[in-house]
Formats: C-alpha cells, structure tokens, sequence
C-alpha cells in the first residue's frame, strides 16, 4: 500500500481550520482518514471518488453492528452532507463536533456557500435566515449548530438532533419511543410508551403530554460528564 496523498490542493485548510477550529496536524489525520474510508464499490481504489458516502460508512468495523447505525448515518447526511455525499470539509465539520477546540468561523454559512445542499438541509438553513423581528428563535432554529456555540453545546446539539427524529426541534414521547425501537429491535409498542413517559418525565418534572426542548435538554445533560467521554483521541 502506499503513503496516503497529500491534501489536494482545491481544499483550503486555512478555512476548514477558521470554521471547526482545528489545527492542521489534526486535519491532516482527518484526510488520513477520509482517504482509506472513500473506495470504489468493491471496497479498493482508496481516494477513489472524492466523497464519502453511506456505503463508505458501512466499511468502518463494527459500524453497522451499532443499532442506530442507520440514525447516525442519517443525521450526518442531513445535517453536514450534500445529496447523499460528504465532501471531505463536511466530514471535517462533522468529526470537529467531537473536538475540544472552539472555532473561528461559521461551518453552515461556508457549507451553503461552496456546496449543493439537499433540501432538508436547504429548510434549515433558510429557518436560520428567518429570525423574527424581536430576535427570538424558534425551536428549530435553536438547535442549528452557530460558530458561537461551546464544544460542550455542540455535541448536546449533536445528541439532541440524534433523538429528534420528527426535526421539530423539540424531543417528544414519540421521539423517544422511535429512538427505544432503534436501540432494542424487540420491544412492543406498550412497553416503548411507557418506558418514553418515563424518560420525557424525567426533563419535565412528570408533565404529562410535555415536549423537551433544547434548554431543558442542555441544563438536564450539563450535570453530567459526557464532553470528555465524546471526545475522539485523534481531535486531543
């Protein structure tokens, strides 16, 4: 085999390392990585296409024996990807949400600019471009990601977008019922209610009928040390 290629020059990493605020040492493992995983559909050719794309997800060990594979991968596409690709500065601004580093630029803004987005993706962006007059933001307009935000309430972003699988921008019972299904595979639909009340129950004080929203998601979650744990060795 021989030594992964350079990063093309194309590719401007000054601007990957303004938007997701990592260094270039960390980038250059990130290409490491994005080359090996882009194959051809025999799974050789490494580097072959120039993107990733679900079938290259499926090549990572161990990946599809994840029972929210199919979630993850769904989440990832939508919300960093292009009609079913990802470049390699979106695979960046993906990994980048399990960095410490906080970040100098807007990754969505630079994302919309340089590339076609699916429409999902292009209703989230025109929601970010909608705030009302008096300056409050919608739930869905909440849970964007902003240059702003902390590594800490980016993967609280990460992991909240994970459970709203409606787009909503808030977490509901159904959310959750859909989510128990993913993880557990066998449980019926009794059991995924009941165990769903408990766990909406659980943010909002035994509400009955009650939606979680993000504020609630972040101060329940902020007692918990998780940042470290969803960090990866490789962005340290």
């Amino acid at each position: 085999m021989g030594a992964t290629p350079s990063i093309p020059e194309s590719i401007d990493i000054d601007d990957i390392t303004n938007n997701t605020g990592l260094s270039k040492k960390q980038i250059s493992s990130l290409w490491t990585r994005f080359y090996e995983l882009d194959c051809d559909a025999r799974g050789d050719a490494k580097g072959h296409k120039g993107y990733l794309d679900v079938d290259d997800f499926g090549r990572v060990p161990k990946f599809d024996e994840n029972p929210i594979a199919p979630r993850l991968i769904k989440v990832i596409f939508d919300d960093f990807g292009s009609d079913g690709k990802l470049s390699f500065p979106q695979f960046v601004a993906f990994m980048s949400t399990f960095g410490q580093c906080e970040r100098g630029g807007h990754h969505q803004h630079h994302h919309n600019h340089n590339h076609n987005h699916s429409k999902n993706h292009s209703m989230q962006t025109t929601a970010l471009n909608n705030i009302s007059s008096t300056g409050t933001k919608t739930p869905l307009e909440n849970v964007q990601y902003c240059p702003d935000d902390t590594p800490k309430t980016r993967k609280i972003k990460f992991m909240f977008r994970m459970y709203d699988i409606d787009r909503d921008g808030h977490l509901s019972k159904e959310d959750i019922q859909e989510t128990l299904k993913m993880m557990v595979g066998k449980i019926s639909d009794d059991e995924a209610s009941i165990i769903a009340e408990k766990v909406i129950g659980e943010f909002t004080n035994e509400q009955m009928n009650s939606k979680v929203s993000l504020e609630v998601f972040e101060t329940t979650l902020q007692t918990l040390d998780f940042n470290d744990k969803m960090g990866l060795k490789l962005l340290k």
